[in-house]
């Protein structure tokens, strides 16, 4: 009972680490940290497929909501446009009201057109010498 690590475990208290990591062998420390390794790579390969999850349920709520808007907005327009013809309807008649809102229309989408291509010509210009 003289030996001092008998008295430690004889008493219930736990052996020092210290002398635990001294009789360790190389390879029991390479096994331990390729072990600990693992479990790091673990954690964060979990850690990136939550992420991730996480993301995409975001990306597919921003996704829906931008249709709703984009319905909405176009509705929006298309009442616009009726109202438009109604409201011009008693001062040229049904069938000038019509032809007048959809020439308008028509100006509007030919004046986008030339924007979009004058947005685009810098970009064609960049591949000629």
């Amino acid at each position: 009972m003289s030996d001092p690590d008998t008295m430690h475990t004889a008493a219930g208290t736990p052996p020092d680490p210290e002398d635990a990591l001294e009789k360790e062998t190389i390879g029991e420390s390479f096994s331990r940290l390729i072990a600990s390794g693992r479990e790091l790579a673990e954690a964060e390969l979990t850690w990136a497929k939550l992420k991730a999850a996480l993301i995409a349920a975001a990306a597919r709520r921003a996704a829906l909501f931008g249709v709703l808007a984009f319905l909405f907005v176009s509705l929006a327009l298309v009442t616009l446009v009726a109202a438009a013809v109604i409201a011009l309807a008693p001062s040229v008649g049904w069938l000038g009201a019509a032809l007048i809102v959809a020439g308008v229309l028509l100006l509007l989408a030919l004046l986008c057109g030339l924007m979009v291509k004058r947005a685009l010509s810098p970009l064609s210009k960049a591949d000629r010498p």
